[in-house]
């Protein structure tokens, strides 16, 4: 333990070394600094498919212009300016991001994260089964991960501040309530939000007392039993020195399949205030609880034939979690900003709910965050440092497997018999991050920058209920990583940019990945835990982005290295009296390799009959092993080859809208031994709207998958099937109506 503490308050010192040298540097080197005297040029307007299909391209500073300061980035943004400022921020980085504004996601049906990140290039959003369980990836993350609870991968975070911990993140969490924006940064690309995940990071910014003034009403409803209500409130104080935003939702779904009815209450809430011209602070409060029952899992033949049938009821799901975060900024100088954030997430999981072999998992976490942005001169030339400091630390949590006589409740826990009880805490991701942009010359800029990243894992089997010495009982994984990030970054013109970069990644597995990681079971007193490493990953990408004409689009090429990636194999189905068994294991040696590319087209625009426009998104994935003893090189499986999706909008200055698309996928195999594959699909929707030109109202309909096409909208994963038909396909939904009214009186903050 002595060591353990002197690691870590090495680690620590060295990020806070770094940081207290910045903050001293000499007044004589900050004064050199041009003052940002001349404003940036105005972004192009805004056209689906540039970075984000629903948002703006930022602009880039001509040869005259300078960093902008600090104080730029307000905490209180308006939703529009919110969304251009994060896109300038963002279009720093030599690599692929996207920024998705809700209010366009909310232009249709905005039940799960699937609806917003639609028609994004690159990106693999399902909801399985319609539920708010989503299975996300980006450039393979998570490819042979198995759906029933967590979404690894990925970094979430909320307003900048991580949610996501050491025991992954809960899918059910997945949902955009409350959310002006999300931020997607692809990869590596991801450095300056301290991602140890090879899929990068997704931000949730909610909306505050500015962006959401008012009071709002929103009402949705439509096929499957599909019910949604949400109330908010936003407003400013104090001479608009503070605002707060809540929001409220209840969403019900009966759903596509049988037994897979869903409900859940969601609360956000947001306080700012701004104390000084420097000093600001907000307190953001998250909250939910629900119940969800597993999809069912149908075979080829079920799934052409009756894919609204669920032979398997396996049980299902209650879920709360609370999170709670503080940020703070402040502005040292003109040139130099100061961030702390700290968040406390705690979710309990009840598994298997009205089954006879079920689990409870219990995860606490506190993250810490500090961040030191400055923007200077070096050798007459600009140059933007930032440095990070971020602990994601589980400061309790466990997993408890019970066998029940009868099916489990949350009421009869005096039939409930523990077998096995595994521990967690103490667990966490330690990431000093240091990085640069350098403007070399005239529009080129140099990225560069490195991690230090302390992986710790302590697992312990802490009960047993038949003790056995035999088996294992404790794993400790603890390692340091060092991994560097260099970039390049051209701007054509203030409207197109090419980049390069080329890094290196870190992904760990998560607590649980640790026990019966060689397909034991706790249920029948023979679970144990052994060892597993971090995925790690050398990764290259090469792309364009920009505005030229009727044109926007982004084309992005990426090809990663990756070495002992972690896979995941189901190795006992869950029915309604026996519990699902896994194990996860290093693969060989793996290459993820793609094309990312968007592209939206202004057709015409005639003012007093309006607007037409044709967005694409094209996904192509190649990921597979490189000479697996067993496998050869076979492709990874889950993931499709390839995705396109396509959308016609229309636009009337009357406040009309029509949105015809297409959304399709290519077959992928479903085990690792490329025996099974799911088949290929398209299918097409339809969305109607109309908002008045007050702002105070607006309607829509939306129509999915109007052929009533039977296809999977997503998979599990297996070893070897065969060429035999399995169980392994999660049904998407049939055709389907779904409408809502939004009211929105802004003016009613004005009187509070």
């Amino acid at each position: 333990m002595k060591a353990f503490y002197e690691q870590r308050t090495r680690i620590l010192l060295l990020g806070m070394t770094v940081l207290s040298t910045c903050t001293l540097m000499p007044a004589a080197f900050a004064q050199d600094i041009e003052r940002n005297k001349n404003p940036s040029p105005r972004a192009p307007h805004a056209r689906p498919g540039f970075s984000s299909p629903n948002t703006h391209v930022a602009s880039s500073h001509p040869k005259n212009s300078v960093v902008p300061s600090p104080k730029s980035e307000d905490i209180s943004v308006t939703g529009s300016n919110g969304v251009r400022t994060a896109e300038k921020r963002l279009r720093k980085v030599p690599g692929n991001f996207t920024v998705i504004s809700s209010k366009e996601v909310e232009k249709g049906r905005s039940a799960t994260l699937e609806d917003t990140l639609a028609f994004q290039p690159g990106i693999f959003a399902q909801a399985t089964s319609g539920s708010t369980g989503n299975k996300i990836s980006i450039r393979g993350s998570g490819a042979g991960v198995f759906y029933g609870g967590y979404s690894l991968g990925m970094k979430y975070l909320v307003d900048g501040l991580t949610v996501s911990g050491v025991g992954g993140f809960q899918e059910d969490r997945l949902n955009n309530t409350g959310y002006q924006r999300t931020e997607v940064l692809y990869g590596a690309n991801a450095f300056d939000y301290a991602a140890t995940a090879l899929g990068g990071g997704i931000n949730f910014v909610t909306h505050t007392g500015v962006s959401a003034p008012g009071f709002m009403a929103r009402f949705e409803a439509g096929s499957y039993g599909t019910l949604k209500e949400q109330v908010s409130q936003g407003g400013t104080f104090s001479n608009k020195k503070g605002d707060y935003y809540v929001t409220a939702a209840r969403t019900n779904r009966q759903g596509f399949q049988s037994y897979t009815a869903m409900h859940r209450t969601d609360v956000v809430a947001n306080l700012g205030y701004r104390f000084t011209d420097k000093l600001s602070a907000r307190l953001i409060f998250k909250w939910d609880e629900g119940f969800g029952h597993y999809g069912g899992l149908l075979t080829l033949a079920q799934l052409r034939k009756s894919p609204s049938i669920n032979p398997n009821d396996w049980g299902g799901r209650p879920t709360r979690s609370t999170m709670l975060g503080f940020k703070t900024n402040y502005i040292l100088d003109d040139d130099s900003k100061l961030e702390y954030g700290i968040t406390w997430n705690d979710y309990p999981l009840f598994n298997g709910t009205n089954t006879q072999q079920f689990n409870l998992w219990r995860s606490t976490d506190i993250n810490n965050s500090i961040k030191y942005n400055r923007n200077d001169r070096l050798l007459g030339r600009r140059i933007e440092s930032n440095f990070i400091l971020s602990d994601v630390h589980m400061v309790s949590g466990d997993s408890r497997y019970y066998t029940s006589s009868v099916r489990s409740t949350q009421s009869n826990s005096e039939d409930w018999t523990l077998h096995q009880r595994v521990k967690y805490g103490g667990s966490h991701d330690l990431v000093f991050a240091a990085g640069n942009n350098f403007n070399i010359f005239n529009r080129l800029w140099l990225t560069s920058g490195f991690s230090v990243i302390w992986i710790d894992r302590n697992i312990r089997v802490v009960d047993r209920l038949i003790p056995n010495s035999a088996l294992q009982s404790r794993e400790h994984y603890n390692n340091v990583f060092i991994t560097p990030r260099v970039g390049l970054r051209y701007e054509i013109n203030p409207d197109v940019d090419v980049f390069a970069n080329f890094s290196r990644l870190i992904d760990p597995p998560v607590t649980w990945n640790y026990h019966d990681v060689k397909g034991s079971s706790p249920y029948n007193d023979t679970g144990t835990v052994g060892p597993l490493k971090a995925q790690r990953a050398n990764s290259a990408e090469i792309g364009i982005r920009g505005h030229v004409g009727i044109f926007d689009g982004n084309l992005t090429l990426y090809r990663s290295w990756v070495k002992d990636e972690l896979l995941s194999v189901v190795v006992t189905r869950a029915t309604s009296t026996t519990a699902e068994i896994t194990t996860t294991s290093n693969a060989s040696p793996t290459i993820h390799q793609g094309i990312e590319a968007g592209l939206s087209t202004k057709l015409f625009n005639l003012h007093q009959y309006g607007a037409l426009s044709f967005r694409q998104a094209l996904t192509v994935n190649d990921f597979y092993y490189r000479h697996d003893p067993l496998l050869g090189q076979n492709k990874l499986p889950s993931i499709p080859t390839w995705q396109y999706q396509a959308e016609l909008q229309y636009n009337n200055p009357l406040g009309f809208y029509a949105n015809f698309d297409f959304r399709s996928s290519s077959s992928y195999y479903v085990d690792y031994a490329n025996t099974l594959k799911a088949p290929r699909y398209g299918i097409f929707g339809l969305k109607l709207g109309y908002e008045a030109k007050s702002k105070i109202w607006s309607t829509f309909l939306d129509f999915r998958n109007l052929g009533n096409k039977h296809y999977a909208t997503a998979a599990y994963t297996a070893y070897n099937l065969n060429h035999t038909d399995s169980a392994m396909f999660y049904p998407g939904d049939g055709f389907s109506v779904f409408g809502g009214v939004t009211v929105h009186l802004s003016d009613l903050g004005k009187h509070l």
